[in-house]
């Protein structure tokens, strides 16, 4: 039995935190970058969505593209790419060619996020494959946490273009062990016809099952993290402790899938969530919710390597995450937005409970439908 590659696959989960910076080093500093570039927060608000939009539309066919060419090309290539249009970003460029690098660098971040988990994948043995895919979904609270803890020192030393270039800096540092690191990955026949790929992937049961469940996360996730802090609670360490508090459950979800079958996880987190968001307000109970929230894309990550075992299917898996995940994403806040603005926190607490019951049927109607189709 072949071995975890434990380094290496450090390695690909740090690619993930790099990505999720492209999210980051902008949305976290996104007032800077207002009076930078002399515009509204909300129009500079477009460079951070440009990396959604990407995902939304060719997230099925990424999977497809890491399944043909194989995904240490990809990675590899990726991680150039985004370190190139990082540098470039530092000489802060007028705003449209700005929207025109982020575009580019959103199919950099899909590529990363839909190919190093491909991969983490094939270099573990079954038996370490949930707990990896439990760390792995940590990549994207766990890179918010620490962009917000670094930014202000960099910003100190060098202003938003030093950001700009330590980012772009670290990706090629990666890039270069990568290249050394990273085994030859074989390469598949493939065909890209969008609207086909849609259909096909769609219609598989166990290749969606994993996207489905993660999608009704991300669409309650961020959305909370932006606006509950201040509705539940006046202290400040409320707002960090949330997230850290999430990313607990996702690894805990991650060592459960051992034991448990991952879509089990994400319905049961899905359940306790509409049962503990009422009780929000009493600041413990915030704590354990998010904890349980946690355990959603722990599982759903998990839940890749559970129903999909060949390499072409749990890259067409990982595609379909990047997809409803980007989607979701895109859509909570906005959603929730509204629903504070007609009703406050007995809104947020309602529209989740809604999310999470929606969530919980379709988990359970999908994963009863990929066991009967078997494994891919």
């Amino acid at each position: 039995m072949k071995q975890t590659n434990w380094a290496v696959v450090l390695l690909l989960w740090f690619a993930g935190i790099l990505a999720a910076a492209q999210f980051g080093k902008i949305s976290l500093v996104l007032t800077e970058m207002a009076l930078a570039y002399d515009l509204s927060e909300a129009t500079m608000s477009l460079a951070i969505s440009c990396l959604s939009v990407v995902g939304i539309l060719l997230g099925a066919v990424a999977g497809i593209l890491v399944a043909g060419f194989g995904a240490r090309p990809i990675i590899l290539i990726a991680l150039i790419v985004g370190a190139a249009l990082s540098v470039l970003q530092s000489f802060l460029l007028p705003f449209p060619v700005l929207l025109g690098t982020r575009l580019i660098e959103g199919a950099s971040h899909l590529a990363l996020v839909v190919a190093a988990p491909t991969l983490m994948l094939q270099l573990s043995r079954p038996k370490d494959q949930s707990t990896i895919m439990g760390l792995w979904g940590t990549f994207f609270g766990l890179s918010f946490a620490v962009t917000a803890w670094i930014l202000p020192s960099l910003i100190g030393i060098g202003g938003l273009p030093f950001v700009f270039i330590m980012h772009g800096a670290a990706l090629m540092v990666l890039a270069v062990l990568l290249w050394a690191l990273l085994p030859v990955t074989p390469r598949n026949r493939f065909d890209i016809k969008w609207v086909k790929e849609h259909v096909q992937l769609y219609s598989d049961a166990r290749v969606v099952a994993p996207a489905l469940g993660f999608f009704w996360h991300t669409l309650i996730f961020v959305a909370l993290l932006t606006f509950l802090p201040d509705l539940i609670s006046d202290r400040p360490w409320v707002a960090a402790a949330l997230p850290l508090v999430s990313l607990a459950g996702t690894f805990t979800a991650g060592v459960l899938a051992r034991f448990i079958p991952a879509d089990r996880i994400v319905a049961v987190a899905m359940g306790l969530t509409i049962i503990l968001m009422p009780f929000c307000q009493i600041l413990p109970v915030a704590l354990l919710a998010f904890f349980v929230i946690g355990l959603q894309p722990g599982g759903s990550f998990a839940s890749v390597p559970y129903f999909n075992h060949s390499p072409a299917a749990i890259a067409r898996a990982n595609g379909a995450i990047a997809q409803l995940g980007n989607l979701g994403t895109a859509s909570g806040t906005p959603l929730f937005a509204l629903a504070i603005a007609y009703g406050g926190l007995t809104a947020v607490i309602v529209t989740t409970a809604l999310i999470c019951l929606i969530g919980l049927v379709c988990v359970l109607w999908i994963g009863f439908r990929a066991k009967r189709l078997g494994w891919a």
